[in-house]
C-alpha cells in the first residue's frame, strides 16, 4: 500500500473569471475565483474566436502556411502549362509573361522541383497545426466543463439525469472538436482561395472576376443548406443525449430487467432511442454530403463560363488561358472546401451552444465562499429553515434545533419526512430558502468552505465506491497517509477483513467487483469518512441494508466514535439509536420532538409507536 498524494500544479489551474452580478445587483468578490472563462453563448458570427480560443499565433502560423503554399501552387500550375507549351513549340527557351523573364525548359525544371519539394515541407505544419488546435480545444472543453461542473452546487448537479454528463464529456465534445477542425480547414481553404483567385486575375482579369462572382453567389444560394444542416445538428444533439441517459439508466436497472423479465420491453425502449439518433444523423449527413456536392457542379459550369468570357475576350495566349483554367479549377476546389468547412461549423454550434449553456449553468451555481476561518465547531443550529423543490411544495417547515459538539444526535421519521433533506442542508449541500443555519452562532455561508469541509464527515445510505484499491477508496483522492488509512479501516471494524484477502489494502473494490459484501462495503465506506478526522459526522441510515454481523460491527464503531465528534444518524432501525444522547423527530417536513430516548417514549407518539414496531408489535397492538 502506497500513500498517493493528489495535488494541482499552480500552472494548471485556470484563470479566473470577473465577477457577475447576482440578482439583487450584489458583486461577490470571490464567486469565480478558480473557474475558467466562459464566454457568452456563441453564435455563427463567433464560432471562429470561439474555437480558436488561445491558438491565435497557431492560426496566423496556418494562415502563413496556406498562403506560402498557394503561392507555391500557383507557380507550379503555370510553369507547368509553360513547360508544355515550351515542349510542344520545341522552343530552347520561354518568356514568362507574369513575371517577365526568361529561361530555358531545364531551368524550369528545376524551379518546378523545387517549388515542388517546398510544397511537401509546408504539408508538415498544415497538418501539425490543425491537429495541435484540435487537440487543445477538445482539452479545453473537457477541462473546463468538468471544472465549473465539480464546482457547481450539489442542487444543480443533482438535476441532471444519468449519463448527461458523460454524454457531454464525450459525444458533446467530440463535435465540438469536430467544429475546431473544420475551422482550420475553412482557415487553410479561405487562404488558398484568395491566393489562387488573385493569381488568375493576374493572367486573365475578365475569366476570374467572372468566376469570383459566380463562387460569392453560389455560396448565398446554399444558405438554405446550411441552416438546415444546423438545426438537424440541434435536434441531433438532443437526441444522443437521451440516447446516451437511456443506455446509462438500463445499465443501472440492469439486474431488475434480468428479475422482472423485461429485456424486451427494454429493447425496444433503446431501439426506439438509436433509432431517432439514426434518422437525425442520417438526414445532417445527407445535407452535409449534398451541399459540397451541388458546390462543386456548379463550380464546373461557372469555370466554362469563365473560358467562355476568355474566348469572347479573343485572348490568343494558350499560357495565359492553360494557367487562368488550372488555376481557376483548383481555385474551385478550394472554394468547394470553404462552402464545406463553413458548413461543418455550422453543424458544429448547436454542440457548442449546448456545452456552453451548461457550463454558465453550473458556474452561476457556485455558491459564494466566505472568508472566516472555521477552527471548531462548537455548536450547529437551524433557525426557522424552510426548503422546497418547488415553492408551493415545502419540504422543511420551519425548523429549528441547536447540536451541541461531542453529541449523539439520531434523526427518525416515515419516508418522506424530509430527513434526507435535512441531512443535505446540514452537509451545505443545498442552502435554506428561509431562516438560517448556523454554526457557533454565525451563518454557515461565512466561513471558508475549505475549513468546513475538513471538518464535516457523510456515509450515504447506499455505498458508493471508486473502482480502485481498498486503500484509494478510504483515502477518496485526499492526502491521507497509510497510517491514518489503516487508523481509519480499524474504527471502521473493516481492517481485519481486508487483511484476510490475498491483497489487503491494495485489493480491487467497487461497482462491478464482486470482493466485498455489502456489508463490507458501508464499512470501506465508513472508513473513508473518518479518514481525516472529522469533527462531524453525518450517517444517513448506515445499517438499513446491513446483515446483524455487519450491523454489529457498525454499531461498535459508532459506540467507539461517540463523543470523539458530533453524530447526525439517519436511522429505520430503532436499535441504532441506542448510542445517541437526543433524537430528532422529524415528520410532514416539522421538527415534532427532539429529546433523550427516555422522554420521548413519554412525549412523543410517533417515537413510541416506532418502538412498538420494532420490537414485533401488531397493528392491533398498537395504541
Amino acid at each position: 500500500m502506497s500513500a498517493r498524494a493528489t495535488s494541482r500544479a499552480e500552472s494548471s489551474t485556470p484563470p479566473p473569471l470577473a465577477p457577475r452580478p447576482s440578482a439583487n445587483g450584489a458583486v461577490p468578490h470571490d464567486r469565480y475565483e478558480g473557474v475558467p472563462d466562459l464566454p457568452e453563448l456563441v453564435t455563427s458570427d463567433r464560432i471562429l474566436s470561439m474555437l480558436i480560443g488561445n491558438n491565435r499565433w497557431i492560426v496566423a502560423a496556418l494562415g502563413f502556411c496556406s498562403a506560402v503554399s498557394a503561392i507555391c501552387e500557383s507557380a507550379l500550375l503555370l510553369l507547368l502549362v509553360e513547360i508544355v507549351t515550351t515542349t510542344a513549340k520545341g522552343a530552347s527557351s520561354t518568356r514568362l509573361n507574369l513575371i517577365d523573364i526568361h529561361a530555358k525548359p531545364g531551368t524550369l525544371f528545376l524551379i518546378v522541383f523545387a517549388l515542388t519539394l517546398a510544397r511537401i515541407v509546408l504539408q508538415a505544419p498544415l497538418a501539425l497545426l490543425p491537429a495541435k488546435i484540435a487537440a487543445d480545444v477538445q482539452s479545453r472543453l473537457r477541462r473546463d466543463l468538468f471544472g465549473v461542473f465539480s464546482r457547481a452546487s450539489w442542487d444543480v448537479q443533482s438535476r441532471d439525469r444519468e449519463g448527461y454528463l458523460q454524454e457531454m464529456l464525450t459525444g458533446q465534445v467530440a463535435q465540438a472538436t469536430g467544429g475546431a477542425l473544420q475551422t482550420t480547414a475553412l482557415v487553410i481553404a479561405a487562404f488558398t482561395f484568395i491566393i489562387l483567385m488573385s493569381t488568375a486575375i493576374a493572367l486573365n482579369v475578365v475569366a476570374a472576376v467572372v468566376i469570383l462572382v459566380g463562387s460569392l453567389l453560389l455560396f448565398g444560394l446554399l444558405r438554405p443548406f446550411n441552416v438546415l444542416a444546423g438545426r438537424l445538428s440541434k435536434e441531433l444533439s438532443q437526441a444522443q443525449f437521451n440516447y446516451a441517459q437511456g443506455v446509462s439508466e438500463a445499465g443501472r436497472v440492469a439486474e431488475e430487467t434480468q428479475v422482472f423479465g423485461t429485456a424486451g420491453a427494454q429493447r425496444l425502449r433503446i431501439d426506439e432511442l438509436i433509432a431517432r439518433a439514426q434518422s437525425l444523423f442520417y438526414r445532417s449527413s445527407l445535407v452535409n454530403r449534398l451541399s459540397p456536392s451541388l458546390y462543386q457542379s456548379a463550380v464546373i459550369l461557372i469555370l466554362v463560363g469563365g473560358l467562355y468570357a476568355i474566348y469572347k475576350e479573343g485572348s490568343g495566349n494558350f499560357a495565359s488561358l492553360g494557367g487562368v483554367v488550372l488555376i481557376v479549377f483548383r481555385a474551385g476546389i478550394y472554394g468547394q472546401q470553404v462552402q464545406s468547412s463553413y458548413q461543418g461549423l455550422r453543424t458544429a454550434l448547436p454542440f457548442i451552444e449546448r456545452l456552453q449553456e451548461n457550463a454558465r449553468r453550473y458556474a452561476d451555481s457556485i455558491p459564494v465562499p466566505g472568508s472566516e476561518r472555521l477552527d471548531l465547531v462548537e455548536t450547529i443550529a437551524f433557525e426557522h429553515v424552510t426548503f422546497g423543490y418547488t415553492p408551493e411544495r415545502p419540504v422543511l417547515k420551519d425548523m429549528s434545533f441547536q447540536v451541541r459538539s461531542g453529541e449523539a444526535v439520531g434523526i427518525i421519521g416515515p419516508s418522506g419526512a424530509g430527513k434526507s433533506t435535512m441531512i443535505q442542508i446540514l452537509l451545505q449541500l443545498r442552502g435554506p430558502q428561509d431562516g438560517r443555519y448556523v454554526i457557533n452562532g454565525m451563518a454557515v455561508q461565512d466561513f471558508l468552505r475549505e475549513d468546513w469541509f475538513r471538518r464535516v464527515s457523510y456515509v450515504p445510505q447506499q455505498p458508493r465506491l471508486l473502482h480502485a484499491t481498498v486503500a484509494e477508496n478510504i483515502r477518496f483522492m485526499r492526502d491521507i497517509d497509510d497510517d491514518a488509512v489503516r487508523r481509519a479501516a480499524e474504527l471502521a471494524r473493516i481492517h481485519d477483513d481486508v487483511m484476510s484477502w490475498a491483497d489487503g489494502y491494495d485489493t480491487l473494490v467497487g461497482p462491478r467487483v464482486d470482493a466485498v459484501s455489502g456489508g463490507q462495503q458501508q464499512r470501506i465506506c465508513l472508513a473513508r469518512a473518518l479518514a481525516a478526522k472529522p469533527e462531524v459526522l453525518v450517517l444517513d441510515e448506515p445499517t438499513s441494508a446491513l446483515d446483524p454481523h455487519s450491523e454489529r460491527l457498525i454499531q461498535a464503531s459508532l459506540q467507539a466514535l461517540r463523543h470523539e465528534m458530533t453524530l447526525f444518524i439517519i436511522a429505520h432501525r430503532m436499535s441504532t439509536l441506542d448510542i445517541c444522547d437526543r433524537v430528532m423527530v422529524v415528520v410532514d417536513g416539522r421538527l415534532a420532538a427532539f429529546d433523550t430516548i427516555e422522554l420521548l417514549q413519554q412525549n412523543s407518539d410517533y417515537y413510541r409507536t416506532a418502538s412498538l414496531l420494532a420490537a414485533g408489535a401488531t397493528e392491533g397492538q398498537l395504541p
